[in-house]
Order: structure tokens, then sequence, then C-alpha cells
């Protein structure tokens, strides 16, 4: 039994299925359709939505599950997968909706009788500029509200991969969707996520490591289905040392620090210092990043030339035997539910994103989906990836006056990052060949004060300026 128990707020809970997975709109986690015999929902106070229809709710197969809802003190509206809808109000009623769809309230059968259907949808975009019948329907019923969201988008994709066949009058269809901006109004992530899958990328070239490529006339609905799943539900995860295991915790638990920052395995300094810089200097930058899609998934942000560009992480992360996280997020638990997973989650996108090929151009491993692909890069580099921001590269820490040129660009709100040479001074603490995110300065004692991504653990490190010479190289900045 599939147990679900509301808040006693006003709770929002859309019922998912993909394939053999479940999902819940608000619940972290994915849940197997195939070991859930039955649903059963506890609602509380305040006025609730249920909706049952997965194919609304952007799942592509109904719900064929037994359900059973037990209201709370407040109105209950339940939308059910035949378009019909349930309203109670006050506890003490018990919803059961069969397999087939039979609905009973309070044991006895309800009637659907409706002698006033409601009249078909208006006409709007869909209805003129889309050629299949169906996904000219659905778009038509979708858009109503004048906006198509990552939902919407998702159901009109799975809906074009019907007869296991992708038609040439189909991908015209979405190529015509995807062309419409004003349809997707502000979610340009949903825009651009909907290009990757309809009008190609390179990094479609790979799936679960196997060959998978761009939609085309006469592609399988197969294809489409794992292009939604790549673009869309994180399940492109990057090949990585350890087990995969869904973690527990909140994206950001009182703000996003850089103490947050602990690296693993990864040999990713430069990036992950870069993000205890940007939760330092600039925390929109963080907040930014994430847009939570309330099904156990992430889209995350990243700029190239200043141009946004988006991949979609779950949250299952690779793990030890002993469910310790390999990379980063040092420290650790899958099933701590104290865990904080912002940093983990940005540096799995991070190695998701490199399929793009802007990542590390040039670099080994460019254009592939390891965490082992971006090991080794450049302070600089990464800052721009966060930031979208121009950058400021290899400023030199040996002249004296380079101090000033730091802290005038730190009091400037740029974001510094600062590259440890490979020999660093005897007994200075300074990790060689590292990346160090740069926290605070005493202008008096000329000193600088150095994060190391590793952890807090590793403790602050406050240098002179002669100090810092004597073991870094340069410092890079935003401009």
């Amino acid at each position: 039994m599939l147990a679900v128990t509301g808040t006693n707020g006003a709770d929002d809970l859309q019922f998912a299925q993909f394939d053999d997975r479940i999902s819940i709109s608000g619940v972290s986690g994915i849940f197997s359709a195939s070991k859930a015999k039955s649903i059963v929902i506890w609602l509380q106070d305040g006025d609730d939505n249920v909706s049952l229809d997965s194919l609304l709710s952007g799942g592509n197969q109904t719900l064929a599950k037994l359900v059973t809802i037990h209201s709370g003190a407040g109105s209950e509206t339940v939308r059910l997968a035949d378009g019909h809808v349930v309203v109670t109000d006050g506890s003490g009623h018990a919803l059961e909706v069969a397999i087939g769809g039979e609905a009973t309230l309070d044991g006895q059968v309800i009637s659907w009788e409706d002698p006033d259907p409601d009249p078909p949808p208006e006409s709007n975009w869909f209805t003129t500029n889309v050629q299949d019948a169906a996904l000219s329907a659905l778009g038509t019923s979708l858009y109503v509200d004048g906006l198509i969201d990552r939902n919407d988008v998702i159901a009109l994709l799975q809906n074009a991969g019907d007869g296991n066949v992708v038609h040439a009058t189909e991908l015209a269809d979405l190529q015509q969707i995807v062309n419409n901006s004003t349809l997707f109004g502000t979610l340009d992530y949903v825009e651009r996520l909907t290009q990757y899958v309809v009008l190609g990328s390179n990094a479609n070239d790979v799936y679960q490591g196997e060959n998978l490529g761009n939609l085309t006339a006469e592609s399988s609905a197969a294809q489409l289905t794992n292009l939604v799943n790549k673009w869309f539900l994180g399940l492109d995860r990057p090949a990585a040392s350890g087990i995969y295991r869904q973690i527990a915790g909140q994206l950001i638990v009182d703000g996003a620090a850089y103490t947050d920052v602990r690296q693993g395995q990864a040999g990713d300094c430069y990036l992950v210092a870069s993000l205890a810089e940007a939760s330092l200097v600039d925390p929109d930058v963080v907040a930014n990043m994430f847009i939570v899609n309330g099904d156990g998934t992430y889209t995350v942000k990243f700029f190239n030339d200043g141009q946004a560009e988006y991949v979609t992480v779950d949250s299952f992360l690779p793990t030890s035997d002993s469910g310790d996280l390999v990379y980063s997020g040092k420290g650790q638990n899958y099933l701590d539910a104290g865990n904080e997973l912002w940093v983990a989650l940005a540096e799995k996108a991070y190695v998701q994103a490199n399929e793009f090929g802007w990542v590390r151009p040039g670099l080994p491993g460019n254009g592939d989906n390891a965490y082992s692909a971006i090991n080794g890069g450049f302070i600089a580099t990464a800052l721009g990836h966060l930031t979208g921001q121009a950058t400021i590269a290899y400023t030199s820490v040996v002249p004296a006056a380079n101090f000033s040129t730091m802290v005038d660009a730190f009091d400037a709100g740029a974001l510094i990052g600062i590259a440890s040479k490979s020999t660093t001074a005897a007994g200075s603490g300074v990790v060689g060949s590292h990346a160090y995110a740069v926290v605070g300065y005493d202008l008096a004692a000329q000193t600088v004060t150095l994060y190391n991504p590793w952890g807090p653990e590793y403790g602050l490190l406050t240098l002179t300026w002669a100090e810092v010479g004597a073991s870094y190289s340069y410092f890079d900045r935003t401009a």
C-alpha cells in the first residue's frame, strides 16, 4: 500500500505514472507502481486538491490502482481520470475509486449523469496551428490557461509518441510548438528543454551509456520517451563510482553558505570553490540556479557565453557501500533527513551539462557524462558558467599592488577564486594545485582569508599578501 498523509494546509497532490514509476507533486521520491497494490490518502485540515488523472498530471499511463481517499476537515476536490470531479466538505468521508474508474462515496456508487455536458474548449493557438488531431485536442485543452508549463509539455511529447512512432506530421507540430515562445510565457527553462528534445542537441548522442540521437520523423516512441527522461526527468545519470541512491534532505537549509561546500572524490575544486564563493558574495546566483519541479527532480541553470542552458537532475546521488556520498556532500549519508543537497546537485548537473561540449573545450573528458570527466579545470570558466558574467583570469598574486586589485574587486561584489601553486611554502597549510574561495580580507593587516572547499573542518586560512605570493599563483574573478 502506498500511503499518503496530507498536511493541515491546502495540499495539491497530483499523481502521475511513468511506466513502473509513480510520482506525486510536492512529495520527494518516485515509487514502484508494480509494488503498490493500492493507494490510500488521508487528507487533513485545509482545502485540498487531488488529481488522479495521471495523463493530465504529466504521466504516460493511467493510474490503474485502487485508491481510497479519507477526507479532512476542509473542502476536498478530487479529479478522476475520466474527467469527473468529486467534492466533499468536512471530515469522515471515504471516496473509493476502483481500477476501472468506478467511484463510491461513503459506500454509495456515484452516478455520472450529465444532461448538459460542457461545451468543447474554445479555439486557441493549438486549434489553428497543430495538424495532428490528438495533439491539437490535447494542446487546446492544456492551453486554456494561456500557458504551456512543464507538465503540459511532457503530456504533449508523450502524446506525440502514440502508435509507437513519431510521424512527420507530429514532428512538424512539435517544431511549431517549440518555435512559438509565447506559449511558454516566462518559463524559458521549459522552452529550452523542449528545444533539446524536439530540435536536437549534440548532448542527445548518448543516453544511459547507449546511443540515442536526435528526434526525427519516424523516430520510435521509445526514443522520444528517453529524450523526455533525459531532459525533463533527470534519468541520464552520470557514470560514477559507488551506488546511486535517492538522498533524503532539502535543497537549501537556512540559506546557502560557503561552509556547505565539501568536495568529494571529483577533482573539481575549481567548480566547488566557485560555488562556495557564489553562496558568500551573491547568494542569488545559487537561488536562481535551481527550479524545484515537485516530483523529486530539479532543473539547474548554467550559462554558455551568457546564454542560459538547463539540465534536469533527479535526487539520486552516488554513495559508498555504507551509504555516504562519494562526491560533493562528503560526510552526508543518504538516509539523513537533515542533508542539504544544493552543492551535490549542482555538481551532478555540471557533469550532465558537460555533454553539451562547451563546459570543458580542449580539456580531457569534454562531452562525457561522467564525474571523472570534470577532473581539473579553470576557476574563471566555472564562474562564467555559474553567473553568466564575463570573467577576468590569471591575475598574478606576485605584485604587491595586486592586493589592492583583489580588495577593490571584492568590495565591488566580484566573485573571486584563487589557485595555489603545485609546490606551496613549507608549513603554510596550503594544499598544492588547489582552488580556494576568497571569503574576506583585512586592509590594515594586508591579509586575505581563504576557504578550502574540502570542507569547514579544514579551517579558514588567513595569510599575508606575501604569504599568498609564496603559495599561490593567480586569482580569477567575475568582471
